[in-house]
């Protein structure tokens, strides 16, 4: 076959030659890249506020993990931060996966959090997963054995299929 032939049909069919979309992107297709293109540059911390979270999350399409804990009294807290979130892997691995929030408490102030209350937690370490509206899609804690590797993995399912390359 020559190449013009081959060039015809993979216009006709929408496919893309040499990296050039012969198909026409809709204002839902640009928006949704311009969103991913934002997620894949979000470097992963700890942040204090959910509202700026929020926003970060509405321009980006990323989800936001709030991180309820007691570091400086809770057991499995510490474990958590130094099995855990201290690691590079997670640090660097969450990346462009999402928004973090920390929520730290003293044992006396834990039951008075108004975010607490919002998503029911009753117990720390909690990880909430919510969407920029504040909609929760998922949640976790300290799993005993589980690796930094293994919490990031469980978080890139929030992520938006764009995101992901899906």
């Amino acid at each position: 076959m020559n190449r013009h032939f081959i060039f015809a049909l993979c216009a006709v069919l929408g496919f893309s030659v040499s990296g050039i979309s012969l198909a026409q992107s809709t204002p839902a297709d640009k928006e949704a890249a311009a969103k991913a293109a934002k997620a894949a540059k979000v470097k992963f911390r700890w942040g204090k506020s959910l509202k700026a979270a929020q926003k970060q999350a509405e321009e980006t399409g990323l989800p936001i993990v709030l991180l309820f804990t007691g570091s400086s009294w809770c057991g499995y807290c510490i474990k958590l931060e130094k099995e855990v979130l201290s690691k590079k892997e997670f640090k660097q691995g969450m990346d462009g996966v999402a928004i973090g929030v920390k929520f730290e408490f003293g044992s006396a102030d834990f039951s008075k959090s108004k975010e607490a209350k919002t998503y029911k937690v009753t117990g720390v370490p909690a990880m909430v997963v919510v969407d920029a509206e504040g909609k929760e899609l998922g949640r976790t804690g300290y799993i005993p054995g589980q690796t930094p590797v293994q919490y990031v993995d469980f978080f890139k399912k929030y992520m938006p299929k764009t995101a992901e390359g899906k």
